[in-house]
C-alpha cells in the first residue's frame, strides 16, 4: 500500500494511472479503499471511489455524479462528457475504478488512455482480475500476491473470537491451507466463530478443498471468474494445472504443440493473474486456482484436455525418473542425478500419486517404481523414508488387488527390501521375511525368462540375508551365493557386488569381522569405487567396514582397529556430506563417529557428531523417530560420564568442583573462569548422586549401539547404562551449542 502512494505522489514524474491486478479473494479493494483513505487525510487530495459497474458508460455517469454535473442528461454522450470534464479539471483528483474486469475493451482501455495524456489533474487506480491491454511509462502495475505466512496469521487470528476453541493450535495449519488468500482466511474464521470444527475444517481443506468451498461464497466467485475467460484460456489453464507447484517454461514444453503456442498460453494466464510469476524466473498456478481446475474439469467441459494433460505429464516425469535412476549408477555422476531428482521430486511423486489414485495407468506405475534402478534409486533419495515405504506399500496393494502375480512378486521384493534397509540389515524384521518369501514363491511359479532379471536375484540375495539374521547361517549364504551366480550370468557387475556385500553382512552377524572386511574390501568397494565412483553405495560399504572394525576394537585393546573405524567412519560421512546432505544416511555416518569417539574418550567430540545427527533426525525423521529418541538418549549417557567423573573429582578435590557454565550467568565472587568451565570454589556439600559407572583404558563406558536407530551392529556389551539418568530431569541433558556450554574438565578421572 506504501509502494502505491509513493507512485503517485512522488515529485517529479507521479504515477498517472496504477493498476492493481490479482485473483478474486486477495484483497484489491480494500488495498484501494486503504489507499484512498491516505490520500483523502494524509495527502489531502480529492478521491473519487466508483464502485463495480456493467459498463463504461455507467462508470462515466458515476463520475460526472460525483462532479456535480447536475445538467448532464442520459440523451448526451457520456463517455465523451466525462472525458471533456476531466480534461478540465483545476483540482488533482485521484478516480478509483474497482473491479473494471466486466468493461474492460478496446473502448475502455481508449478512455483510460486519453485520461493519462489529457487530463493533467486526474489520476487513476484501476483494480481489476484482467491486466489492461496496453502499456505506458506513466502506468504503474502492482500484482497482489498471497499473504505471508505470519500476515495470515495475524489476520485469522484478529478476526477469530476466544469461542473459536482450539483456533490458535489449528491456525499455522490453517494459514498453509489457505494459501495466503484473505478470502479463505476470512471464511475460515466465519466458520470457526459459528462453532465448525477446526479438525474437520483441515480434513476438509487438505483432501477436498473444493468440496470444501462450496459452502462458502469462494466457490461461486470462483465459478463466476472462470465462466468469463476465452475456451483458449481455460483450456491451457487445465493443461498447467497437473503441476502440483511451481514451473518453467521448459518444464510445460511438452504438453504444447510448439513453443509459439507456449509463449502465447503463458502471457495470456499471466495477463489473467491466473500464474504468478517469481522471482527466479519460474511461474506458480495458485493451490485454490489449482484445485478448481482438477476438481472441476466436468463443469468446465475440459475431462479430455485435463486427461490428456495428465497422461503426458505422468509418463514425462516416469522416463525422467527413469533417466535420473541411470545417472545415478554412472561414474561420478550421482550427486547430478540426486540434485535433479530434488528438484523434480514435486513432480515425480505427483505422478505416482496420479496413476496410483486413479489406477488406470497403475501397471506402467508399478512397473517402473519396481525396476531394479528405479528402486534402488528411491530407496536412497527419497526422503522422509516412509514416503518411500507408503509409495511401495500402494504398489503392492494394487498388484495384489489386480491379480498380477509378477508386480505382486516384484512389489513385495521392493518393499520387503525396504523393511530391511529401514533396520540397517542388522535385524530380522518378520515382515520382510515374509514378504521375500511371498516373492519366491511367486517366482517359482512364473515363466522362465520373466525370472531371469535383475530383481529375482535381488530376491534371492535378500531372502538369504533374512535366513542368516533369524540364525540359519547355512541356509542364507547358499541363497546369497545363488543369487550372487544369478548376478553374475546377468553380466551385471553392480548387483554381484551388492550380492556379495549381503553375503558379507552374515559373516558380521556371527562374529567373523575379518571375513566380512576381507569380503567388502575384495568384492564389494573395488566395483562400487571403479564403477560409481562417489557414491552413496560406496559410503555405506565403508560405513559397513567401519563398524566390523570397532567390533574388533571392542573385543580387545588393539587402538589401530580404532582408528581403522573412525578413518572408514570419516570418509563415509565425507561422502555422504557431499552427495546426500541432510540425509538419515549422513546422521547414521554422524552416531558411528560419536561412539568411536567415546571409546577414546573424547567426549566433546562425541558430543559435537551426536548434536549434527540430531538436527538431522529432527528435519528428516521428526522429533517421534526411533533413530531420533535413541540420539537423544546417547547424549544423554555421555552426560552422564561426565556428571560421573566430575563426583570423582570432587571426591578427590572437595573443595573444587567442575560444572559446564551458560554463558548468561556472570563469573561469582568465589569462581573463576577457566576456558568454557567455571571452577567454584566451595565447601563440601552433600549432592545428588548420579549413577556412577567406573571407566577402564580398554572399554568404553557405555556400550552404544553402532545403528542411529539404536540396534546393536556387533552384539555383546550391556544397554543398562540407557536407564542412567531415568530419574533426572532430561532438561539438563538437552543438547547444546559450544558456544553456551562448556565441557572443559569433564574428563578428570
Amino acid at each position: 500500500m506504501d509502494e502505491i502512494i509513493q507512485e503517485l505522489t512522488q515529485v517529479p514524474n507521479p504515477a498517472r494511472m496504477i493498476v492493481i491486478v490479482s485473483l478474486p479473494g486477495m484483497g484489491k479493494t480494500q488495498v484501494a479503499i486503504r489507499v484512498s483513505q491516505d490520500l483523502l487525510l494524509r495527502c489531502k487530495k480529492s478521491v473519487i471511489f466508483i464502485e463495480t459497474q456493467n459498463t463504461l458508460t455507467d462508470v462515466c455517469r458515476e463520475i460526472l455524479r460525483r462532479l456535480n454535473c447536475r445538467h448532464v442528461s442520459e440523451r448526451h454522450d457520456l463517455v465523451s462528457t466525462a472525458k471533456r470534464r476531466l480534461k478540465e479539471l483545476m483540482e488533482d483528483t485521484v478516480i478509483v475504478l474497482d473491479n473494471t474486469e466486466d468493461v474492460q475493451g478496446k473502448e475502455f482501455n481508449y478512455f483510460a488512455r486519453y485520461l493519462v495524456q489529457y487530463a493533467p489533474k486526474v489520476q487513476l487506480i484501476i483494480t481489476s482480475r484482467v491486466d489492461l491491454g496496453f502499456e505506458s511509462p506513466e502506468i504503474r502495475k502492482v500484482s497482489l500476491k498471497p499473504l505471508d505466512s505470519d500476515s495470515s496469521a495475524r489476520l485469522l487470528l484478529r478476526l477469530l473470537q476466544e469461542s473459536a476453541g482450539n483456533s490458535e493450535v489449528h491456525g499455522k495449519k490453517l494459514v498453509e491451507l489457505c494459501g495466503g488468500i484473505p478470502l479463505l482466511l476470512i471464511q475460515c474464521a466465519f466458520l470457526l466463530n459459528d462453532g465448525f470444527s477446526p479438525t474437520v475444517l483441515i480434513e476438509e481443506l487438505s483432501t477436498r478443498p473444493i468440496r470444501m468451498l462450496k459452502t462458502t461464497g469462494a466457490y461461486n466467485i470462483l465459478c463466476r471468474l472462470f465462466c468469463k475467460f476465452p475456451h483458449s484460456v481455460i483450456e491451457n489453464l487445465i493443461r498447467v494445472s497437473v503441476f502440483p507447484s511451481k514451473f518453467s517454461g521448459t518444464d510445460v514444453r511438452f504438453l504444447f504443440d510448439d513453443q509459439l503456442e507456449l509463449e502465447t498460453a503463458k502471457i495470456k494466464l499471466l495477463k489473467s493473474s491466473l500464474l504468478q510469476k517469481m522471482k527466479n524466473g519460474m511461474v506458480v498456478l495458485h493451490p485454490l486456482v489449482r484445485d478448481f481446475c482438477r476438481t472441476e474439469r466436468k463443469f468446465l467441459k475440459m475431462e479430455d484436455v485435463g486427461q490428456e494433460a495428465e497422461h503426458k505429464f505422468n509418463h514425462h516425469y516416469f522416463e525422467q525418473l527413469r533417466r535420473l535412476s541411470k545417472v545415478f549408477i554412472t561414474k561420478d555422476s550421482a550427486l547430478d542425478a540426486i540434485s535433479m531428482f530434488r528438484n523434480e521430486k514435486a513432480n515425480i511423486m505427483e505422478a505416482f500419486k496420479n496413476c496410483l489414485q486413479g489406477k488406470s495407468s497403475a501397471g506402467f506405475c508399478i512397473d517402473v517404481a519396481n525396476s531394479s534402478e528405479v528402486l534402488d534409486f528411491l530407496a536412497q533419495v527419497l526422503s522422509p523414508p516412509i514416503e518411500c515405504t507408503n509409495l511401495y506399500q500402494k504398489c503392492c496393494e494394487i498388484a495384489r488387488d489386480s491379480g498380477d502375480q509378477k508386480r505382486l512378486a516384484d512389489s513385495l521384493n521392493s518393499l520387503g527390501f525396504l523393511r530391511l534397509r529401514d533396520v540397517a540389515h542388522i535385524k530380522v524384521d518378520r515382515d520382510a521375511v515374509e514378504m521375500f518369501h511371498q516373492a519366491y514363491d511367486i517366482r517359482m511359479t512364473l515363466p522362465e525368462e520373466q525370472q531371469k532379471c535383475e530383481t529375482p536375484a535381488h530376491t534371492i540375495c535378500k531372502l538369504g540375508l533374512c535366513y542368516s539374521l533369524q540364525g540359519e547361517e547355512e541356509k542364507g549364504r547358499e541363497l546369497i551365493q545363488k543369487g550372487i551366480d544369478v548376478g553374475k550370468s546377468l553380466g551385471v557387475p553392480l548387483y554381484v557386488a551388492a550380492g556379495y556385500c549381503d553375503l558379507a553382512i552374515t559373516y558380521r552377524e556371527y562374529g567373523d569381522h575379518k571375513k566380512a572386511i576381507d569380503i567388502w574390501s575384495k568384492e564389494t568397494l573395488p566395483v562400487y569405487k571403479g564403477d560409481l565412483g562417489d557414491h552413496p553405495w560406496t559410503a555405506s560399504t565403508l560405513r559397513y567396514m567401519a563398524g566390523s572394525y570397532k567390533a574388533l576394537a571392542d573385543g580387545n585393546s588393539e587402538p589401530e582397529n580404532v582408528e581403522l573405524a573412525l578413518m572408514y567412519s570419516r570418509r563415509a560421512l565425507e561422502l555422504q556430506i557431499k552427495l546426500l546432505g541432510v540425509h538419515q544416511d549422513t546422521a547414521h555416518s554422524h552416531v558411528d563417529i560419536s561412539e568411536l569417539l567415546v571409546i577414546k574418550r573424547e567426549f566433546k567430540e562425541a558430543l559435537d557428531e551426536l548434536e549434527k545427527a540430531l538436527e538431522i533426525q529432527r528435519e528428516v525423521l521428526g522429533e517421534q523417530h526411533e533413530s531420533t529418541m535413541n540420539t537423544g538418549k546417547k547424549m544423554m549417557e555421555i552426560w552422564s560420564i561426565v556428571e560421573s567423573n566430575q563426583l570423582k573429582s570432587e571426591r578427590a578435590f572437595p573443595c573444587v568442583s567442575y560444572r559446564p557454565r551458560v554463558d548468561s550467568e556472570p563469573v561469582t565472587a568465589d569462581s573463576t573462569q577457566v576456558g568454557a568451565s567455571e571452577v567454584v570454589i566451595t565447601p563440601p556439600t552433600p549432592q545428588a548422586v548420579i549413577r556412577e559407572v567406573p571407566l577402564t583404558s580398554s572399554q568404553p563406558q557405555t556400550e552404544v549401539p553402532t545403528d542411529a536407530g539404536g540396534d546393536h551392529v556387533n552384539g555383546g556389551g550391556s544397554s543398562s547404562s540407557q536407564n542412567v539418568l531415568s530419574a533426572i530431569d532430561v532438561k539438563h541433558f538437552l543438547p547444546v551449542d559450544d558456544e553456551r556450554i562448556g565441557f572443559n574438565g569433564y574428563s578428570i578421572s
